[in-house]
């Protein structure tokens, strides 16, 4: 009883070990089973050999156990990497296997241990016990990585074939890992009635952008779950590899199953060979998913992965690109797909061995990201393209119907982009482009708004492009700065689309002004005979001529139009305000078309219509000196000068004497006139 108490610990050896392998604490079971090892080869007592025997047949059974966690796929990480290091520690072990299997060949007749360790993942072969645990387990996850990129680029066309052929998209989104679904789960279709999908119409277009988002969606998924995981476990591989190194020639390895191949694969070289290649294709369809291979701008062809045998109609919708909305939402994946393998790059490098002579440090995965970048990329400057396009249409469409310049849509859309894109030095052509777009779609839609309105509508579309060059677009240049180097550029180009436009609105609105005033300057009263005016005048009240009130109230009309719209606001070209501009226009034409009239009828002028004609035309002279330039000026004096001399008068004044031809004559016209003095006085 004194013995058997002593090596009971020994004899509960085995019971113990199955109870932890039922409950996969592989640790814990060898922990117990170096309790046997006490028991060396030449013990003679028969009870402690079938423990030991018994112990060493659990010890191969936990061998089986986490050679088959090692190939599974849907292992957690932790979960997969302690079982690395328990298979490590079991191998250490040197556990006999000859008589264990001996003893199980004669316990289980007619059961082949020929496949002990071979395991078949979609045609590829590998045998466990001819690595070490980690690389195996690295070359195993590769294997199911590649797998299950072939079955989603399988699952992806025979969708869409089949939705072509008239099923419909299930409503059902990618297959979700935290609820159990995996990284090979095909996306899921339900089938329909043929001929009620044809029904549709263009239904199965749209289930065939919908499949290719979800493929997309799911390829970064993909991605998200197996690239930490491959990096982690060939980081395990890659410390294997130093401690085995470390090991060489201070310990020998006697038994069968710790001896490998001398040359013994790497963990960089089956990163190389087997997860880049993969992680490459896998880049490459969500590229083609999000992309379509049709490539305008004449850069990298994308490369088509599924589709090539499809009908001509399917095949053309496959290689297309994705509408905005379904773009910018694969534009977000594939942004995310390039920042997990930049995030992981580092790691994949770390895996060199330290005696690598390459010239070349590259990344394994440097390859993928160049092509992520370049899928981002095109997809970024897509979007920049249809956000201008939606804000140019928008934009034009408000100019053209209601007369409105809007800056704020373009500071906005500006605002937009700087926020989404990650890549913006590589979208600055693009962004110019679209800035020069929407200002000239703006100025198309005012000049089609102005073209069937009046002078009121030209004073808006000024009034509109005085704004714009005078506050917003400052602020427009200073957003588009943070997206392109050239912002410079792009405002002067902008500037000269919108003072073309404000050009050529106010000189149109000034020339209609011109010719509007050319028919309220003519001098009725010239053309009837003075004698027969004599006897009514005599008791006539005094009136203000009707040629000077039409002119007048036009120069008044056009001060308060130009006042309304433009307000003292001063145009770029001249640096005078528009109103200045407006007055010296209606002003001169006024006194050019008074003065035309006059030199037309001077040979038949008579003294009494001379007479009255100098006292108005010094009165038109006193009022409109403010506003008249030089030449006109000179006109109007040189024209005063001939009908005073008409009159009689000295060569020094325009007036002589009192009475009706004299001051009193003019004073009156001043009083008659007030109201337009007063008008036209004010600054």
């Amino acid at each position: 009883m004194a013995v058997l108490q002593r090596v009971a610990p020994i004899l509960q050896v085995p019971a113990m070990m199955r109870q932890h392998l039922e409950n996969r604490r592989y640790s814990q079971a060898l922990k117990t089973y170096r309790r046997v090892l006490v028991v060396d080869d030449d013990c003679n007592i028969s009870l402690l050999n079938h423990v030991k025997r018994q112990s060493e047949k659990c010890v191969l059974e936990a061998r089986r156990d986490l050679e088959r966690r090692l190939a599974k796929s849907k292992v957690p990480i932790d979960e997969l990497i302690d079982g690395i290091r328990d298979l490590s520690e079991l191998l250490e072990l040197d556990v006999p296997t000859s008589m264990v299997m001996a003893d199980e060949d004669n316990e289980n007749e007619g059961e082949s241990k020929e496949n002990e360790g071979l395991y078949d993942i979609g045609g590829f072969v590998v045998n466990v016990r001819d690595h070490p645990p980690a690389l195996a387990c690295l070359i195993l996850q590769a294997a199911h990585f590649s797998l299950s990129i072939k079955t989603l680029i399988t699952d992806c066309g025979d969708i869409c074939n089949g939705i072509f052929s008239g099923e419909s998209l299930s409503p059902v989104k990618a297959p979700n890992p935290a609820l159990g679904g995996g990284p090979g789960d095909p996306i899921p279709v339900e089938t329909a009635d043929p001929k009620a999908n044809r029904g549709a119409g263009n239904q199965w277009k749209y289930d065939v952008l919908d499949a290719r988002v979800l493929s997309t969606i799911k390829s970064v998924s993909m991605a998200r779950i197996w690239l930490p995981r491959l990096v982690r476990v060939a980081k395990a591989a890659r410390e294997d590899e130093k401690r085995r190194a470390a090991r060489i020639g201070s310990r020998r390895r006697v038994n069968d199953s710790m001896t490998f191949s001398a040359e013994q694969l790497t963990a960089f070289e089956v990163f190389v060979t087997n997860i880049t290649p993969s992680m490459i294709a896998l880049v490459e369809h969500a590229n083609f998913c999000a992309l379509g291979s049709n490539n305008r701008s004449g850069g990298r062809e994308v490369t088509v992965t599924f589709g090539q045998d499809a009908p001509e109609k399917l095949s053309t919708l496959l290689r297309s690109p994705l509408p905005p909305s379904q773009s910018t939402k694969v534009g977000k994946e594939l942004a995310e797909l390039v920042e997990l393998l930049s995030q992981n790059s580092g790691g994949a490098n770390a895996l060199r061995p330290d005696g690598d002579s390459s010239v070349f440090k590259l990344s394994p995965l440097d390859d993928c990201k160049t092509i992520g970048d370049y899928a981002v990329v095109i997809i970024e400057k897509r979007r920049c393209i249809y956000a201008f396009d939606v804000c140019a249409r928008g934009c034009a469409n408000r100019a053209s119907g209601s007369g409105k310049f809007d800056a704020d849509a373009l500071l906005h859309c500006l605002q937009n982009l700087s926020d989404q894109l990650s890549r913006p030095e590589e979208c600055s052509m693009e962004v110019e482009k679209g800035c020069e777009l929407v200002v000239r779609r703006c100025c198309e839609g005012l000049a089609s708004y102005v073209r069937d309105r009046g002078d009121a509508a030209r004073l808006n579309a000024v009034a509109e492009c005085a704004d714009v060059m005078t506050d917003r677009i400052s602020e427009v240049v200073g957003e588009a700065s943070l997206l392109t180097p050239n912002a410079d550029a792009v405002q002067e180009v902008m500037m000269e689309d919108i003072m073309g436009l404000e050009s050529a609105m106010f000189d149109e609105y000034l020339e209609n002004i011109r010719l509007s005033v050319a028919a309220s300057t003519r001098i009725g009263w010239l053309d009837v005979e003075t004698d027969a005016l004599v006897p009514d005048e005599a008791v006539a009240p005094p009136s203000f001529p009707a040629y000077l009130s039409a002119s007048l109230l036009a120069i008044v009309r056009c001060r308060a139009q130009v006042e309304q719209a433009l307000g003292s606001k001063i145009r770029r070209v001249e640096n005078i305000s528009y109103q200045n501009l407006a007055m010296q226009t209606v002003a001169g034409a006024v006194v050019e078309g008074i003065c035309g009239e006059v030199m037309q009828r001077k040979t038949r002028l008579k003294v009494r219509q001379a007479d009255r004609l100098a006292n108005e035309l010094d009165f038109v002279k006193s009022t409109l000196k403010k506003f008249l330039d030089e030449q006109v000026s000179v006109l109007l004096i040189q024209t005063l000068q001939l009908v005073s001399s008409k009159a009689g008068r000295g060569r020094g004044s325009a007036y002589q004497g009192d009475g009706p031809d004299g001051l009193a004559a003019l004073e009156e016209l001043e009083r008659l006139g007030r109201v337009y003095v007063l008008c036209l006085s004010e600054q």
